[in-house]
């Protein structure tokens, strides 16, 4: 959760804007030192410490190992474990002296993350506005929240659904999702819970948290429930870009921002510019993402895996396994040994600063937001294979722009994941898309930073969304979606 009041900088016109940001961080698993990022300038971080007890924390650990590599695709993979440490890390915090050091702060805005209704009370209590912030992309319950109109013929980010259905099935489907997600944000709590998990595991146990804190009900008459203060934010920023969406009208106050996190690439020095230049083709950049734990993928997939990247003799290949790296060396028969000359199997990599050199030629990732517009602002195509969660419904989009093509992990293979490579490799087709797609990125005359820092000042200024757009009208959303379910 981040908040900001004043910083120092200047905008185009030379005017002189000051701003303070405070970041609130609770720990919910113990970090280890050197994957501590260093503080940023002007910025003030907050630190929650402690906020779980092992029994709670340690579930996080092993789900990430675990589930990601299952045959079966889960799109709710990390959710209960998550819900449960949510909630008590926000008792935590409710009860700590955070919210008092807040209050004193005079806070202008605050940026609260999607899924997380805790932050949303806190704001709630702090009376600031605030910006809902999707990290997954566009998802569900952000379209709904901000009352953004509906295309039933685009998939939901968060249902199950088959392509191949007759186009009036996938209406249905599509319908009875987003009708599902209208009920679990529409302040009925019964209905809520009997629809939604996550109304009945996490916003319906933080609302009651908040509502029947001792020092609250003495001070307000009552707290609303956090999927109301939800639809009441004052913007929504979106992780994604309209090169990457569907076709849909958004309102003022839904801004993609995606792109947002990515740095200026920085020279890439020894032994990354050496490997690169000894590689006739290219570069190839495998990474399945950082929550998911590649150290413990099942050894059918790391053979797999490692037998497609040895045929592509001609390209420097870059696998980033992860911190537990060693385990998948221990428990995979001689695949260091085995691996060819071109194949360098890392704990890390400088992905932007790798996507952004010249030679780079295809990314493999699991379809997390961040690597696609990442891949997007380089102009470097994809092939996805989506893990879990949200990874098939960005990986989707991803296909559906001609960016890239998507394997499915319980269709993974050595052959057919060489032929996936190949395909975009030896076409021309991704690659023209993903070059005319960074093209147009960058010819912007406003990055997603500086369009992100207008919407925040804009709102700090006035205190409100002011001029971005009308309030959320449930009743009238929900006979839009009733009239979408009698027509088909």
């Amino acid at each position: 959760m981040s908040q900001q009041s004043e910083i120092v900088c200047r905008d185009r016109r030379g005017h002189r804007l000051h701003h303070n940001v405070i970041t609130v961080k609770p720990i919910l698993i113990p970090e280890e030192p050197r994957l501590v990022k260093p503080k940023l300038h002007l910025v003030r971080e907050k630190t929650v410490k402690n906020v779980l007890p092992k029994s709670l924390y340690e579930p996080l650990e092993e789900i990430a190992k675990k589930l990601p590599w299952e045959d079966e695709y889960r799109i709710d993979a990390f959710d209960k474990v998550y819900w449960a440490a949510h909630n008590a890390s926000c008792y935590k915090i409710l009860n700590s002296n955070l919210m008092d050091t807040l209050k004193q702060e005079n806070l202008d805005i605050a940026i609260a993350y999607g899924s997380n209704p805790c932050q949303l009370a806190v704001t709630h209590i702090l009376a600031v506005p605030t910006i809902y912030f999707d990290l997954e992309g566009l998802t569900d319950e952000t379209l709904i929240a901000s009352g953004s109109p509906l295309d039933l013929s685009y998939p939901p980010s968060h249902c199950n659904t088959n392509e191949n259905d007759h186009i009036m099935m996938k209406f249905m489907r599509h319908s009875f999702c987003y009708l599902k997600e209208y009920l679990a944000q529409s302040e009925l709590p019964f209905i809520a819970s009997l629809v939604s998990e996550r109304h009945r595991l996490l916003d319906g146990p933080i609302t009651k948290m908040f509502a029947e804190d001792y020092t609250i009900k003495k001070r307000y008459n009552g707290f609303p429930d956090v999927d109301q203060l939800k639809r009441h934010s004052a913007a929504f920023f979106v992780n994604t870009d309209p090169l990457l969406e569907y076709q849909r009208a958004l309102p003022p106050h839904v801004i993609p921002v995606g792109g947002l996190h990515i740095d200026h690439p920085k020279p890439l020095f020894a032994p990354w510019n050496t490997t690169i230049e000894s590689a006739e083709e290219g570069m190839i950049i495998v990474s399945l993402g950082t929550q998911a734990d590649s150290g413990y993928m099942t050894e059918k997939q790391r053979l797999a895996i490692a037998d497609a990247l040895s045929k592509l003799t001609k390209y420097r290949i870059y696998w980033r396994i992860g911190p537990n790296m060693n385990r998948l060396l221990q428990t995979t028969n001689s695949l260091e040994k085995d691996l060819p000359k071109h194949i360098n199997l890392t704990t890390y990599i400088p992905q932007n600063d790798l996507l952004a050199h010249k030679a780079c030629k295809l990314l493999v990732t699991n379809g997390g937001m961040a690597s696609i517009m990442e891949a997007v602002a380089h102009g470097v195509p994809i092939v996805g294979i989506p893990l879990y969660g949200s990874n098939r419904h960005n990986l989707r989009k991803v296909q559906y722009k001609g960016l890239g093509v998507i394997l499915e992990k319980t269709e993974l293979s050595s052959a057919s994941l060489l032929k996936a490579m190949k395909a975009v490799l030896e076409g021309s087709k991704h690659k023209t898309i993903a070059k005319e797609m960074s093209k147009e990125f960058k010819s912007r005359s406003e990055s997603p930073f500086a369009k992100a820092l207008h919407y925040i000042e804009h709102i700090g200024r006035h205190h409100s969304n002011a001029y971005l757009g009308s309030r959320y009208i449930i009743f009238i959303l929900k006979l839009n979606i009733l009239h979408m379910v009698i027509n088909y």
